[in-house]
């Protein structure tokens, strides 16, 4: 016999009273499961599990539902970090609430760390809809209400995540994406790519670029795999967050895979995303000049995959 807890898990995770009454649930029983602590009342006659993830719960609460870089995340693609929770309430909602206290309305203090937009019309309440918009609708709030590269790192996380048979878009679904989104932001897709394999290097491309620095991303090294990026006939660059680079075993991993490129003729720069964000002219400086010794040696500015080592030619950069 099924529980209450697995009826409303797989009833959409947030269930209405009148739903689980209609089921054959009484309300001594609801009550009951409430004080046992198997179920929780999240709001006035809409219930839950303790297994629900709390961001999901404080977004209900309020009276709307993950959106933009929360709904992302909720999903398991990456997203840039944000200290705050994203919400999209239907455009006529009235009587929100606190995210932690369903009985009292939603405070001018909850702002610091609630970010509640206006709209989500489309709100049907069943399946994951209940929650968290989908993963469409996600990139659409992001593309109205955050900046450029954190778009751009979206899109592309998502057309990744998807790549690798996870939850995202694919590119025929950049059409329905921009064609909701504000005439300012048009020009951006056309930065969309999708091969990278973390928002670190979406950002380091844009940046690199904007630079006038070329860049690959995802370039194949034979005998070691794909890099994060190539942008130069023999310079590669790796961008190193904490989360997956700093334990012992890793450190060796990187180390190895350096001296497989330089085995190659070939040379690895590395960058942390400190780095990245608070010493990028010295970021641009060490790409500079490696661009400069790879334009020495090598035949062409234009750069394939890298087989091998190229053969040498005179000459400079620029």
């Amino acid at each position: 016999m099924r529980s209450l807890a697995q009826d409303i898990i797989g009833h959409g995770l947030f269930v209405k009273r009148a739903t689980l009454r209609a089921r054959g649930w009484s309300d001594g029983h609801l009550r009951g499961e409430v004080n046992r602590g198997t179920i929780v009342r999240v709001r006035k006659g809409w219930y839950s599990v303790p297994s629900a993830p709390q961001s999901a719960v404080e977004a209900f609460r309020i009276g709307g539902r993950l959106a933009g870089l929360s709904a992302l995340k909720s999903y398991g693609i990456w997203t840039p970090a944000t200290r705050k929770l994203h919400v999209s309430v239907p455009g006529g909602a009235r009587a929100l609430r606190r995210p932690t206290d369903m009985r009292a309305r939603l405070h001018v203090l909850d702002g610091v760390r609630c970010r509640v937009t206006w709209g989500d019309d489309a709100w049907e309440r069943r399946g994951d809809s209940v929650w968290r918009t989908s993963v469409h609708e996600a990139l659409v709030h992001i593309l109205n209400n955050h900046d450029r590269v954190t778009a751009i790192v979206c899109l592309d996380a998502a057309l990744h995540s998807a790549r690798e048979k996870g939850p995202g878009i694919v590119l025929d679904d950049l059409g329905w994406i921009f064609a909701r989104a504000p005439l300012r932001v048009q020009s951006w897709r056309s930065e969309v790519d999708g091969r990278a394999g973390a928002g670190g290097e979406t950002e380091f491309r844009l940046k690199a670029l904007a630079a006038g620095i070329p860049f690959v991303p995802q370039p194949f090294v034979r005998g070691v795999g794909n890099l994060d990026g190539q942008i130069g006939p023999s310079t590669f660059v790796e961008i190193d967050g904490t989360e997956w680079h700093d334990n012992p075993l890793a450190f060796e991993v990187d180390r190895e895979r350096d001296l497989l490129v330089a085995k190659e003729n070939g040379r690895t720069l590395r960058f942390t995303y400190a780095l990245l964000r608070k010493r990028w002219g010295l970021c641009v400086q060490a790409m500079v000049t490696a661009l400069e010794h790879d334009y020495r040696h090598e035949s062409s500015t234009a750069f394939p995959p890298f087989p091998g080592r190229m053969p040498p030619v005179a000459g400079r950069l620029g």
